[in-house]
């Protein structure tokens, strides 16, 4: 039964991604962008990938130095 509904979804998540893909091309080839749109839209990615590795590169150094272990405390408890 598992197996049915796995490929089931995996059907449904290929139709969805042809429908997408179909649509995005169709919609890029309908009205060319002028120079100055191909590099904002160029900056506009180098950027979003540059942030990206960014963080990525602080969350393993966060992690190396120790920063998202959580809060100790050697006091005890008074009651």
């Amino acid at each position: 039964m598992r197996t049915n509904n796995q490929w089931l979804l995996a059907a449904v998540l290929a139709v969805l991604l042809i429908a997408a893909t179909w649509y995005c091309v169709s919609v890029w080839q309908a009205t060319p962008m002028p120079l100055y749109g191909n590099i904002i839209l160029a900056g506009a990615a180098i950027m979003i990938l540059v942030s990206g590795c960014g963080l990525i590169a602080l969350m393993f150094y966060s992690r190396r130095k120790g920063y998202d272990e959580p809060a100790r405390s050697n006091r005890t408890t008074h009651e």
